[in-house]
């Protein structure tokens, strides 16, 4: 066997036992990568371009589906027990899927029984499902932020229709669900009465921040979420 191929399978096998070890609560700490020998070395052949080729939707339908806007955005992903960077990127917020462009341009569909997070546009996500909590649906949740109280969200867009005197309009709509990880276990949060009731030592702190920038949790529950998780990890 050639050295070099000795040193990647190395490589492979040191940063999977990594991870294995420290678990996926401390995936996005330091993250180690692989040499760089190593991605100039299989550049086209990378495990992460053996996924299936991506078909879309109608383009009738009026929207994106994807995370942000319609296009490629530079990212890391954590695949098969390694992290990949300067990868790019897409994520179909209805499919729950994680697309990358291969070598030859085109849309890739990455097997999310492989991947276990990733990074796009800022945000971290994260895989969890029913195995961690029977509260929290299978997908990719994203960090709002990281402390005693970790806010999560699971994006999800759908195809909503609306019947006209015509035609059957189509569009991608938003539907996220906010949770709340404190002190070992998840919690659904819909509502400012659920928040109030989990973090209750701080309620009146964060009645009034709230009530001082003018944010209600029933029209913008995220921004309404932050600020909370933001005061009680201040302590």
């Amino acid at each position: 066997m050639k050295k070099e191929t000795v040193l990647t399978l190395f490589c492979i096998l040191l940063t999977a036992a990594l991870y294995a070890q420290q678990g996926r609560a401390s995936l996005f700490k330091d993250p180690v990568y692989l040499p760089d020998e190593f991605y100039a070395r299989f550049n086209n052949d990378l495990p992460i371009y053996n996924g299936r080729l991506y078909q879309g939707y109608l383009p009738t339908i009026t929207g994106t589906p994807f995370l942000g806007e319609d296009q490629w955005t530079e990212g890391t992903l954590y695949f098969d027990s390694t992290w990949y960077k300067n990868v790019r990127l897409k994520y179909d917020a209805v499919a729950g899927e994680l697309l990358i462009e291969n070598a030859n341009k085109m849309p890739v569909i990455l097997p999310g029984n492989l991947l276990d997070a990733f990074t796009i546009d800022k945000g971290k996500f994260i895989k969890l499902g029913p195995a961690d909590s029977k509260a929290l649906p299978a997908g990719f949740y994203e960090i709002l932020d990281e402390g005693r109280l970790t806010p999560l969200v699971l994006r999800k867009k759908f195809i909503k229709e609306t019947v006209g005197q015509s035609k059957v309009e189509r569009e991608f709509a938003w539907s996220n669900r906010f949770y709340l990880y404190k002190e070992g276990a998840f919690y659904p949060v819909s509502s400012k009465k659920h928040l109030y009731a989990l973090l209750k030592e701080k309620k009146a702190a964060i009645h009034k921040a709230l009530k001082r920038k003018q944010i209600r949790f029933r029209k913008e529950p995220e921004a309404a979420i932050r600020l909370a998780a933001q005061l009680y990890n201040q302590d």
